[in-house]
Protein backbone atom coordinates (compact mmCIF):
# COMPACT_ATOMS: atom_id res chain seq x y z
CA UNK A 1 0.00 0.00 0.00
CA UNK A 2 1.18 3.70 -0.80
CA UNK A 3 1.57 5.39 2.16
CA UNK A 4 1.88 8.92 0.62
CA UNK A 5 -0.82 11.56 -0.61
CA UNK A 6 -0.04 12.50 -4.44
CA UNK A 7 3.09 14.60 -4.56
CA UNK A 8 1.32 17.68 -5.67
CA UNK A 9 -1.37 16.78 -2.61
CA UNK A 10 1.40 15.90 -0.28
CA UNK A 11 3.86 19.48 -0.43
CA UNK A 12 0.88 21.61 -0.97
CA UNK A 13 -1.09 19.59 1.28
CA UNK A 14 -0.30 23.08 4.24
CA UNK A 15 -0.72 25.37 1.68
CA UNK A 16 -4.01 23.74 0.45
CA UNK A 17 -4.89 24.18 4.42
CA UNK A 18 -4.40 27.58 5.01
CA UNK A 19 -6.56 28.37 1.41
CA UNK A 20 -9.36 26.15 2.54
CA UNK A 21 -9.56 27.07 5.91
CA UNK A 22 -10.44 30.70 5.57
CA UNK A 23 -13.80 29.59 3.60
CA UNK A 24 -14.96 27.80 6.75
CA UNK A 25 -15.44 28.33 10.32
CA UNK A 26 -13.32 26.62 12.87
CA UNK A 27 -14.59 23.98 14.81
CA UNK A 28 -15.05 23.90 18.14
CA UNK A 29 -12.60 21.86 20.26
CA UNK A 30 -12.78 17.60 20.46
CA UNK A 31 -12.39 14.78 22.22
CA UNK A 32 -9.89 12.66 20.51
CA UNK A 33 -10.96 9.44 18.07
CA UNK A 34 -10.10 6.10 19.26
CA UNK A 35 -6.48 5.66 19.46
CA UNK A 36 -4.68 3.82 17.07
CA UNK A 37 -2.04 1.38 19.19
CA UNK A 38 0.92 0.54 17.09
CA UNK A 39 3.31 -1.66 19.64
CA UNK A 40 4.26 0.58 22.33
CA UNK A 41 2.85 3.68 21.70
CA UNK A 42 -0.16 5.11 20.20
CA UNK A 43 -1.12 8.44 18.72
CA UNK A 44 -3.65 10.59 20.94
CA UNK A 45 -3.40 14.39 19.76
CA UNK A 46 -4.00 16.81 22.62
CA UNK A 47 -7.48 19.44 22.03
CA UNK A 48 -5.34 22.11 22.12
CA UNK A 49 -1.66 22.81 20.90
CA UNK A 50 0.43 26.01 21.13
CA UNK A 51 -2.60 27.98 21.86
CA UNK A 52 -4.42 26.57 18.82
CA UNK A 53 -7.67 24.79 19.06
CA UNK A 54 -8.09 21.42 17.20
CA UNK A 55 -10.35 21.32 14.37
CA UNK A 56 -10.95 17.58 13.44
CA UNK A 57 -13.05 18.52 10.53
CA UNK A 58 -10.42 20.62 8.68
CA UNK A 59 -9.51 20.64 4.88
CA UNK A 60 -6.28 19.00 5.63
CA UNK A 61 -8.16 16.06 8.12
CA UNK A 62 -10.40 15.45 5.47
CA UNK A 63 -7.40 15.61 2.88
CA UNK A 64 -5.91 12.58 4.98
CA UNK A 65 -9.46 10.75 5.20
CA UNK A 66 -9.51 10.60 1.98
CA UNK A 67 -6.32 9.36 1.43
CA UNK A 68 -6.89 6.68 3.92
CA UNK A 69 -10.40 6.08 1.57
CA UNK A 70 -8.59 6.17 -1.66
CA UNK A 71 -5.57 3.35 -0.27
CA UNK A 72 -2.88 6.43 -1.10
CA UNK A 73 -2.25 6.12 2.97
CA UNK A 74 -2.09 3.25 5.12
CA UNK A 75 -5.22 3.03 6.96
CA UNK A 76 -3.41 3.98 10.49
CA UNK A 77 -2.96 7.66 8.89
CA UNK A 78 -4.20 10.24 10.89
CA UNK A 79 -4.50 14.26 9.94
CA UNK A 80 -4.46 16.41 12.80
CA UNK A 81 -5.20 20.41 12.35
CA UNK A 82 -4.78 23.25 14.88
CA UNK A 83 -6.25 26.90 13.46
CA UNK A 84 -6.56 29.77 14.77
CA UNK A 85 -9.69 31.79 15.21
CA UNK A 86 -9.02 34.72 12.68
CA UNK A 87 -7.98 31.16 10.18
CA UNK A 88 -4.40 33.19 9.80
CA UNK A 89 -1.94 30.47 11.74
CA UNK A 90 -2.59 26.83 11.30
CA UNK A 91 -0.18 23.68 12.43
CA UNK A 92 -0.96 20.42 10.91
CA UNK A 93 -0.20 17.22 11.58
CA UNK A 94 -0.16 13.73 9.61
CA UNK A 95 0.61 10.62 11.78
CA UNK A 96 1.15 6.80 10.63
CA UNK A 97 1.31 4.72 13.70
CA UNK A 98 3.39 1.77 12.17
CA UNK A 99 6.22 -0.43 14.08
CA UNK A 100 9.69 -0.03 12.72
CA UNK A 101 13.20 -1.23 13.10
CA UNK A 102 15.15 1.30 11.45
CA UNK A 103 13.58 4.63 11.91
CA UNK A 104 16.26 6.22 9.84
CA UNK A 105 16.11 4.40 6.99
CA UNK A 106 12.06 4.92 7.08
CA UNK A 107 12.31 8.97 7.69
CA UNK A 108 14.36 8.50 4.52
CA UNK A 109 11.95 6.75 3.16
CA UNK A 110 9.13 9.29 4.17
CA UNK A 111 11.39 12.27 2.75
CA UNK A 112 12.51 10.45 -0.39
CA UNK A 113 8.68 10.09 -1.19
CA UNK A 114 6.92 13.81 -0.13
CA UNK A 115 9.99 15.63 -0.90
CA UNK A 116 11.07 14.07 -4.01
CA UNK A 117 13.18 16.97 -5.60
CA UNK A 118 16.98 16.34 -3.77
CA UNK A 119 16.94 20.29 -4.08
CA UNK A 120 14.33 20.45 -1.65
CA UNK A 121 15.29 18.03 1.04
CA UNK A 122 19.15 19.53 0.87
CA UNK A 123 16.75 22.42 3.12
CA UNK A 124 16.12 19.78 5.82
CA UNK A 125 18.69 18.75 8.31
CA UNK A 126 18.94 16.36 11.24
CA UNK A 127 17.42 17.98 14.24
CA UNK A 128 17.40 16.59 18.23
CA UNK A 129 14.12 14.11 17.77
CA UNK A 130 13.56 15.01 21.46
CA UNK A 131 12.69 12.67 24.39
CA UNK A 132 10.63 10.65 22.38
CA UNK A 133 13.99 9.52 20.42
CA UNK A 134 13.82 7.85 17.15
CA UNK A 135 14.78 10.53 14.24
CA UNK A 136 14.03 13.87 12.69
CA UNK A 137 14.43 16.46 9.99
CA UNK A 138 13.56 19.81 9.84
CA UNK A 139 13.18 22.75 7.22
CA UNK A 140 11.31 25.02 5.14
CA UNK A 141 9.75 25.44 1.80
CA UNK A 142 7.04 28.27 -0.02
CA UNK A 143 3.85 26.65 -0.24
CA UNK A 144 2.23 29.38 -1.91
CA UNK A 145 4.89 31.27 -2.94
CA UNK A 146 5.06 34.06 -0.68
CA UNK A 147 5.26 32.41 2.51
CA UNK A 148 7.90 30.34 4.60
CA UNK A 149 5.79 27.24 6.09
CA UNK A 150 8.46 24.85 8.43
CA UNK A 151 8.57 21.52 8.23
CA UNK A 152 9.72 18.69 10.38
CA UNK A 153 9.18 14.97 9.45
CA UNK A 154 10.16 12.16 12.34
CA UNK A 155 10.12 8.20 12.24
CA UNK A 156 10.75 5.96 15.49
CA UNK A 157 10.29 2.69 16.35
CA UNK A 158 6.30 3.29 16.56
CA UNK A 159 5.39 6.37 14.19
CA UNK A 160 6.03 8.03 11.34
CA UNK A 161 4.61 12.25 11.48
CA UNK A 162 5.17 14.92 9.04
CA UNK A 163 4.50 18.20 11.83
CA UNK A 164 3.27 21.63 10.09
CA UNK A 165 3.47 25.09 10.76
CA UNK A 166 2.28 28.29 8.25
CA UNK A 167 1.10 31.60 9.46
CA UNK A 168 0.13 33.56 6.49
CA UNK A 169 1.96 36.32 5.60
CA UNK A 170 4.73 35.25 8.43
CA UNK A 171 7.75 33.36 7.95
CA UNK A 172 7.87 30.38 10.06
CA UNK A 173 11.19 29.56 12.34
CA UNK A 174 12.33 26.33 11.39
CA UNK A 175 14.24 25.92 15.18
CA UNK A 176 10.90 27.05 16.87
CA UNK A 177 8.85 24.70 14.70
CA UNK A 178 11.23 21.80 15.75
CA UNK A 179 11.09 22.54 19.40
CA UNK A 180 7.17 22.88 18.88
CA UNK A 181 7.18 19.23 16.86
CA UNK A 182 9.07 17.82 20.08
CA UNK A 183 6.59 18.90 22.34
CA UNK A 184 3.71 18.00 19.94
CA UNK A 185 5.15 14.11 20.42
CA UNK A 186 5.65 14.46 23.55
CA UNK A 187 1.99 15.31 24.35
CA UNK A 188 0.57 12.78 21.17
CA UNK A 189 2.16 10.17 21.43
CA UNK A 190 1.22 7.94 24.61
CA UNK A 191 2.31 4.76 25.76
CA UNK A 192 -0.32 1.83 24.61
Amino acid sequence: MNDRLPRAAALAALAALAAACTSSPVTPARAPTAAITPAAWQYRPPYEFDGLPDVPDSAFVKLIRSGVTKGDLPASAVGTSYISADQVRNITIRAMPQHSTDPAKALDDLMARELPKPELRARFTDTDPGERGGVMHCGSFVPDGTTVSALCLWADADMLGIYGEYARGTAQDVTKAAQHAREFRTLAEVPS
